[in-house]
């Protein structure tokens, strides 16, 4: 007796915490494989969730596929180990090496927030030196046997370096989880593959409400507050994710530095983390865009230019703010969460020639999204904040498919049924409705904890 189920353990109708299990039965033996297993992310590191139980019993895990290296993709990896995975952790060359980086970064900030809100972490450092030693290598396009009758096929999702998409093949029938899906075309990275012959896709939905401007259009954003900012003597601070955004925003000021659409501007990278991500950007080329790719190979490094200071050491960050004239400061985390930026948030948001660019999704409760939405005071670790600063959004640096680009793909996969995952409630909804309208395909929104069984007829 066969049997084929999805189990949405988390990351269904929100964002963050991507973690979903698939189980497969031929007669006594079960294949159980993990998609992802990711933090919530929101104002608290150590938010409740990241801290309970696993809705399955982590011993019994045979395998682990991880789509990319953001945290709320691999955050959680530590924990599983910790209560007793000891199967397999595959991904690519890519995510392999930098998901070590991550993972290092995420203990730091989640041991400073338990401690900070009185909680107990969810891991430690052993944790993640432990974790990091199950995890292999797979190349795009080979097919793994995971058990008779059972294999696994990654595929390039076209978000990020090294993100992928995994095609499970169990019975004869095919289910594709998209992890994040890139838009098209993608800035730094190849475009998406779009695999064939899925009868269940099981999509994220993070934009699947919203379209995204052009990444010319968030280029002239980015070049008209580096402008103001000349001009008025200010500061631009960037909240920007260490792994793709920053490497976007570096190619696209290198670019315009080069030609002299704006001047030399000092700029700081205030991030060890972006800094070590980079450098891996730079290792795997052939993983890049085939002009970026090429750049690089001809020793023309598109992330690094004369006016770049990267800043590693805490006293390197402190001494940007004795840096006089115009400045630019590139720091982490992206929805400031956590990371050096919010430092700087605390020190130039109450000054008026100071421009605040958030260049990314700022995920409910985050202290980014308080300020997309307006707030004109903020507490920053403690403290009181005046917003004197003018906030500015562009969307347009996005390394996510927006809803035109989920539908194109929904449409050129053509499964025979669709699992909507890892967007707000709204965005999941909408998208699953214009599935559902335009391409006439059955369409579920799961809720976490919801176990759907796959017919095998």
């Amino acid at each position: 007796m066969k049997s084929i189920s999805i189990s949405f353990a988390r990351g269904a109708r929100r964002v963050t915490g991507s973690n979903f299990l698939v189980e497969a039965k031929d007669g006594e033996t079960t294949t159980r494989i993990l998609i992802d297993c990711g933090l919530a992310q929101g104002e608290r590191f150590c938010e409740s969730t990241n801290r309970e139980v696993f809705s399955y019993d982590p011993t019994t895990i045979n395998v682990v596929f991880f789509t990319h290296a953001h945290a709320d993709h691999i955050g959680l990896f530590p924990k599983l180990v910790k209560d007793g995975f000891k199967g397999r952790a595959l991904t690519t060359a890519p995510t392999k090496a930098l998901t070590p980086i991550m993972l290092e970064d995420s203990v730091k900030i989640i041991a400073l927030e338990a401690k900070r809100c009185n909680d107990e972490p969810p891991y430690a450092t052993e944790d993640v030196i432990r974790a990091v030693e199950y995890i292999d290598e797979v190349a795009y396009g080979k097919v793994l046997e995971l058990a008779p009758g059972i294999t696994a096929t990654l595929h390039n999702a076209g978000h990020i370096l090294g993100s992928a998409t995994v095609l499970l093949d169990i019975f004869g029938k095919k289910i594709l989880f998209t992890g994040d899906l890139g838009r098209v075309p993608a800035a730094l990275v190849p475009d998406r593959e779009v695999p064939t012959g899925v009868e269940y896709l099981v999509t994220e939905s993070v934009y699947g409400n919203k379209t995204h401007g052009s990444l010319e259009e968030s280029e002239q954003a980015l070049l008209s507050a580096v402008k103001d900012i000349v001009a008025n003597q200010g500061t631009l601070l960037i909240p920007a994710f260490s792994l793709e955004r920053t490497q976007i925003i570096l190619a696209s000021l290198d670019k315009a530095i080069m030609n002299g659409v704006i001047p030399e501007v000092a700029v700081f990278m205030d991030s060890p983390l972006a800094a070590k991500v980079t450098d891996v950007y730079r290792k795997y080329p052939a993983f890049l865009r085939a002009d970026i790719r090429t750049r690089l190979e001809g020793g023309d490094d598109p992330f690094s230019f004369p006016s770049l200071k990267v800043s590693v050491h805490p006293d390197e960050s402190d001494a940007i703010d004795k840096h006089p004239g115009p400045k630019i400061i590139i720091a982490g985390a992206g929805m400031s969460h956590g990371g050096r930026i919010r430092r700087h948030e605390a020190k130039y948001l109450p000054q008026k020639n100071t421009t605040l660019l958030l260049v990314g999704y700022q995920v409910p409760g985050s202290l980014g999204r308080r300020l997309k939405d307006g707030a004109r005071t903020v507490n920053i670790d403690g403290v009181e904040v005046k917003v004197h600063a003018t906030v500015l959004s562009t969307d347009g640096f996005s390394a996510h498919a927006d809803k035109d680009n989920l539908m194109t793909f929904a449409e050129g996969v053509n499964p025979k049924h669709v699992f909507v995952i890892l967007g707000e409630t709204e965005a999941s909804t909408f998208l699953a409705q214009r599935i559902a309208g335009f391409l006439n395909i059955p369409v579920d929104i799961p809720r976490e904890g919801e176990t759907y069984d796959i017919p095998l007829v």
